[in-house]
């Protein structure tokens, strides 16, 4: 699968420009002292400033407000590369207990300081998955049925009472829009590497969780309401507990030299299968399974893309176009259970065995 080396990025031409290039076309320096104040507040106001939009019907100017945002991002980081981890704790641990993953986004802030970009991305993934669980919860404040997707999240009437439409507006511009950096999405789904992800980005969303729980806590003050965080799923049979085996260096020395010549596997994502390794050898194995599990999908897109011979939909699609994700990537086997999603398919081929190349199903 010659693909698999040739291919220098799967994020697409107006993708990549938005999440690589954009934020950066701007070169003033600015205040952090714009957004925050004396005593350590996020000043939501400086920063909803920096949102544009549509003058016909005032939806989100996603391009401008990237734009105007950057030199911002770049400053917030620049603001906790100059913390202690003493500091920070100090200022910030706070405020993202409504989370109720503290020290999740403690870790992020230790991540920070070394900008390795494969620990950037993989903060990256772990942050937004808990910032998204956490504004569910706050949803559940006054709403009934938490929306599935992040986007509806987001959008929603009830985060938009608790925190304001405009602060939901800043924040949509980094996740939860294909028109913003969407930049859960396209980790999580296997389409950015690790160095197309920048640090200021990240830094930027975990200064806008505290920013909501300073905002989350003037809300809970003023309605007496009490934040109720739904529980995680636990494994209680110890044969779901047994799925890690124990491999020796000898194996996983052979598997780096595997990940290294094989045709699942992007040249661009290396990064994350070395780093899903030494996660491994480390016995962090919520780590190994976040950086895997994307891996896995790009590695069946890239099977799905050869085979049907539409090396296209290996990168992002637009906001307007049909996601090559695991939904599309496996129609072949719920077909039955859903013959609308193989009908957004001209035609789904996909491998099954060594010995039936390809099974067909035409829409």
């Amino acid at each position: 699968m010659a693909l698999s080396h040739s291919v220098t990025t799967c994020l697409s031409p107006p993708v990549h420009y938005v999440i690589c290039k954009l934020g950066f076309e701007k070169k003033d320096a600015y205040d952090i002292n714009n957004i925050l104040s004396e005593n350590g507040e996020v000043c939501w106001q400086a920063l909803t400033e920096h949102v544009c939009y549509v003058e016909s019907d005032q939806s989100v100017d996603y391009i401008k407000s990237i734009q105007s945002l950057g030199p911002v991002c770049e400053s917030v980081n620049l603001h906790f590369k100059s913390l202690t981890k003493e500091k920070f704790v100090i200022q910030y641990a706070l405020w993202f207990h409504w989370t109720n993953c503290t020290e999740l986004f403690l870790e992020v802030f230790d991540v920070l300081q070394h900008t390795q970009t494969t620990e950037v991305a993989l903060g990256l993934m772990k942050l937004t998955s808990c910032l998204e669980r956490a504004l569910g919860d706050v949803y559940l404040l006054i709403g009934k049925d938490c929306p599935f997707l992040l986007r509806d999240l987001l959008a929603s009437e009830q985060l938009a009472v608790i925190f304001g439409q405009a602060v939901m507006d800043v924040l949509r511009v980094f996740i939860g829009s294909p028109y913003g950096l969407n930049l859960r999405n396209v980790l999580w789904h296997g389409f950015a590497s690790p160095q197309e992800i920048p640090a200021k980005y990240c830094a930027m969303l975990l200064f806008l969780t505290a920013g909501l729980g300073q905002l989350l806590q003037m809300y809970l003050l003023q309605t007496k309401c009490i934040l109720v965080h739904r529980p995680y799923v636990i494994f209680v049979s110890s044969e779901e507990l047994d799925v890690f085996p124990d491999l020796s260096h000898e194996t996983l020395a052979i598997a780096e030299e595997l990940v290294k010549l094989s045709s699942f596997v992007l040249q661009t994502m290396i990064p994350f299968w070395m780093a899903a390794l030494t996660a491994f050898k480390q016995s962090r194995y919520a780590d190994c399974v976040i950086l895997l599990l994307p891996q896995l999908e790009v590695g069946l897109r890239l099977l799905f893309t050869t085979t049907n011979k539409c090396p296209n939909r290996l990168l992002t699609a637009e906001p307007s176009a049909l996601y090559t994700t695991f939904d599309e990537v496996l129609v072949i086997f719920f077909f039955f259970l859903n013959i609308y999603q193989c009908q957004n398919l001209s035609t789904c081929m996909f491998p099954i065995t060594r010995d039936q190349k390809a099974l067909s199903c035409v829409g």
